[in-house]
C-alpha cells in the first residue's frame, strides 16, 4: 500500500476517478486531492466521495502533494506539468496512465527537474469515459508498467510501484522503448484494426446492415468507441511502432485475401488454425 500522504489526481475521467476510488477501496488514508476542469465533474466526485478536494486549477492542487498522477491524455500532460511544476511541493513526484512512455519521458526531461518523472501505464480501461463509467476495480489484476530513465533513482520508482499495488495491479519495470514496441503490437495495433474494420463495414448503408451485425462484430470493434482524442495522442506519440506493427498486420490480411482470390482454401484453413493457436497461446501468457 503507498504511504503518500496526499495524492493528487489530475483529470477525473476514467482513469483517475477509478484510480482514487481504488486506493480508497483498498485502505488507502491519505488525502486525495483532484483537479478536473469542469464544475460538475468536480462536484460530483465530491457528492461521491470519491476525492476530499477537487479544484479548477492544476496549480493548486499539486502545491500540498507528494505525488502526482496525470490521467489526461498524453499531449496534455506536458502542458500541463509545464504549467504546474513550479508549484510542485520538496519531494514530489509526478506519474501518469498514458499508453505511450518514450514521447512523454522525453517531454518531461524538459519540463520538471531530473528524477522527478516516473512513467506508467496501468493496462487497463473501457471504451466507456468519463467519471461516470469509474469502478474501484478497474486496476484489480491488471498490470501496471513503471518506466523511467535513468536519472530515477530506485526509491521514485519505488514509490510509483507502490501507487499501482495499492490500487490493486500488478506491477512491472521495462523501459519506455520496450514498453512502446510492445504496446504497439497488443494495445494500438487492435484499436486501429477495430477502427478499419467498423469503418469497412459501415462503409455505406449502414442503418441496414446494422440490423445484420450481431455480437462478433461488436467484440471486435468494441474499442473503436474510445476517446478520440486520447487515441489520436497514442497515435501520434508511437507512430513509428504503430506503423511497422500494421505492416504485419497488412501481410496477413494480404495473404489470406489472396488464398481466398485463387480459391486455396487448404490455406484459408491454415490461416484460421494458427488464428487459433497464436490466440491461445496469447491468453495462457496474459495469465502468467
Amino acid at each position: 500500500m503507498t504511504k503518500e500522504p496526499c495524492i493528487a489526481i489530475i483529470g477525473l475521467g476514467l482513469m483517475g476517478a477509478s484510480l482514487a476510488m481504488a486506493l480508497r477501496q483498498r485502505g488507502y488514508t491519505g488525502r486525495l486531492v483532484a483537479y478536473a476542469r469542469k464544475e460538475s465533474t468536480r462536484a460530483e466526485a465530491l457528492k461521491r466521495g470519491i476525492v476530499d478536494a477537487a479544484f479548477d486549477d492544476p496549480d493548486t492542487a499539486v502545491q500540498d502533494a507528494s505525488l502526482v498522477v496525470l490521467c489526461v491524455p498524453i499531449r496534455a500532460c506536458a502542458e500541463l506539468a509545464a504549467d504546474f511544476a513550479p508549484c510542485l511541493a520538496p519531494g514530489a513526484l509526478v506519474t501518469d496512465v498514458g499508453s505511450t512512455k518514450g514521447w512523454i519521458c522525453r517531454q518531461m526531461a524538459g519540463i520538471l527537474p531530473p528524477g522527478i518523472f516516473v512513467g506508467s501505464h496501468p493496462i487497463a480501461g473501457s471504451e466507456k469515459q468519463g467519471l461516470q463509467a469509474a469502478t474501484a476495480d478497474l486496476y484489480a489484476g491488471a498490470l501496471a508498467v513503471v518506466t523511467s530513465h535513468l536519472d530515477v533513482s530506485e526509491e521514485a520508482a519505488r514509490r510509483v510501484l507502490n501507487l499501482w499495488d495499492g490500487a490493486g495491479a500488478r506491477t512491472l519495470r521495462m523501459t519506455p522503448e520496450d514498453h512502446d514496441r510492445l504496446l504497439a503490437r497488443t494495445s494500438h495495433l487492435p484499436h486501429v484494426a477495430a477502427a478499419a474494420l467498423a469503418k469497412a463495414i459501415g462503409r455505406n448503408c449502414a442503418d441496414q446492415v446494422g440490423a445484420f451485425c450481431g455480437t462478433g462484430f461488436y467484440d471486435s470493434t468494441r474499442v473503436a468507441s474510445g476517446s478520440i482524442a486520447m487515441w489520436n495522442d497514442i497515435l501520434q506519440t508511437n507512430a513509428p511502432a504503430v506503423a511497422e506493427e500494421l505492416r504485419a498486420f497488412k501481410v496477413e490480411v494480404e495473404r489470406v485475401y489472396d488464398d481466398l482470390q485463387a480459391g486455396r482454401f487448404a490455406e484459408v484453413v491454415a490461416f484460421l488454425e494458427r488464428a487459433r493457436d497464436a490466440r491461445e497461446e496469447l491468453l495462457k501468457g496474459r495469465n502468467r
